[in-house]
């Protein structure tokens, strides 16, 4: 190939050293989406012939580290080897931010083109520190209500990329990153892969007894999980727990019970709230169950069909997880519409319905064109996708000419004419 996005190569480098910032440590790829991003990240670069991506994380005082961790086979380098030692081009700043003077040594002494990489709604997520503080413990969903500062980047990016289900922030983010030029915001492609899923249940000793993919005759069909990790408002188990509560009140025969998974210490955060989920019927019959969080490789042990519920959120990996493992996803993703059991917004009873379908889903007679759409699902935002590799290299040639206009998979711009088109605050400008 010739040119990148309509340009001569001869403006891009013939060859970039693209440093990702990840974790050193392979237990919290199973804990952190934005770790896995870094990885998918990894993955989608290696594809790219003039570029080399490499796993960078920034080590903490006691690190004793000489020059790399493995994760999964990989080396993940000590940032610190980039100030002399070698060559950095890009970094991609993914899962951790970078102290100021680690920043200041890349950028300004070595030149190094940096990119803050937002997939975080970081628009909700600010309204929420303006309000109630920043989380303190995650796993907890504790808040520190005296900490309310918009604490950002100590420095202004070369660029932001944005997850495509943010677009509409586009203005917002740049202004938050203190990016004046719009044109210096791109949307990049949302990407992911099955290989961290898969390790999971290879490493699973009963793995050839429950199997990863959904079959007939399993008696777990008939239970329903969440996974939402109810820490912030984009994505809780309060209305999954109200779909429950409803199916048990139409008197579904097919439902057998409810985990919501990441939800532990919903009960005991809030009394009222606690009186309220206990004094519904679905309660009453025990068939609701508030469990910490698990691998997904625990959760579908217990429960085959996936209830999914967002707010200004929609992409999400374990949609995809499910979709790698055939499993039937009850979901609202305005993203994944052809994908699952679609409900729109924040509509009950079409939930309910939809919840009732899913878990009759091995009856389908139609099974095959269902695990068809979801392995296009899984296609769509494979990080190996040639439309998703392409769409990557031109957003990292744009930081070397900006005449490289980044080239997206067409259904980001399907995306971006929806989002524009919606209603409420997504309304189209005048």
């Amino acid at each position: 190939i010739s040119t990148i996005g309509g340009v001569k190569r001869s403006t891009v480098p013939e060859k970039i050293i693209v440093g990702i910032v990840a974790s050193g440590d392979e237990g919290r790829y199973f804990s952190n989406g934005l770790h896995q991003n870094a990885w998918f990240l990894f993955k989608c670069l290696s594809h790219v012939p003039n570029i080399t991506p490499l796993l960078v994380y920034w080590p903490e005082k006691d690190d004793e580290t000489k020059e790399h961790k493995l994760v999964f086979g990989e080396k993940v380098y000590r940032i610190d080897l980039f100030y002399e030692q070698y060559q950095l081009d890009v970094l991609l700043l993914v899962s951790a931010l970078l102290p100021i003077d680690v920043y200041d040594r890349l950028r300004i002494k070595n030149k190094v083109k940096m990119v803050s990489v937002a997939y975080g709604n970081r628009y909700v997520i600010d309204q929420e520190i303006t309000c109630f503080g920043h989380l303190t413990n995650p796993h907890e969903g504790g808040r520190n209500f005296a900490d309310q500062s918009l604490r950002r980047d100590d420095y202004t990016p070369d660029a932001v990329w944005v997850s495509p289900h943010f677009a509409w922030q586009k203005n917002y983010i740049g202004h938050r990153y203190g990016l004046e030029d719009s044109s210096k915001v791109h949307v990049c492609p949302y990407i992911w892969g099955p290989e961290l899923l898969i390790k999971q249940y290879d490493a699973d000793p009963f793995y050839e007894e429950h199997g990863p993919e959904f079959r007939k005759g399993n008696e777990k069909n008939k239970n329903i999980f969440c996974t939402e990790p109810n820490i912030n408002t984009l994505k809780t188990s309060f209305f999954p727990f109200m779909i429950g509560n409803c199916l048990v009140k139409k008197g579904d025969e097919n439902f057998g019970e409810i985990l919501l998974f990441g939800s532990q210490d919903i009960r005991v955060q809030n009394k009222n709230l606690a009186e309220y989920f206990t004094s519904q019927e679905i309660a009453k019959q025990k068939k609701v169950f508030f469990e910490a969080r698990y691998p997904f490789k625990t959760i579908t042990k217990h429960a085959q069909v996936m209830l999914h519920h967002h707010f200004m959120n929609g992409l999400n990996y374990t949609m995809l997880e499910c979709a790698a493992l055939k499993i039937p996803v009850v979901h609202n993703s305005e993203f994944m519409k052809d994908f699952g059991y679609y409900y729109p917004r924040a509509e009950v009873d079409m939930a309910v319905d939809q919840c009732s379908r899913a878990l009759m889903h091995e009856h389908r007679d139609d099974l095959d064109e269902y695990n068809r759409i979801c392995e296009e699902t899984v296609y769509k935002f494979f990080h190996s996708n040639p439309h998703n590799v392409w769409g990557h290299q031109t957003l990292i040639a744009n930081l070397f000419s900006p005449k490289v206009k980044p080239e997206l998979p067409d259904y980001i711009k399907n995306l971006e004419e929806d989002l524009a088109h919606a209603d409420g605050h997504l309304s189209p400008l005048a």
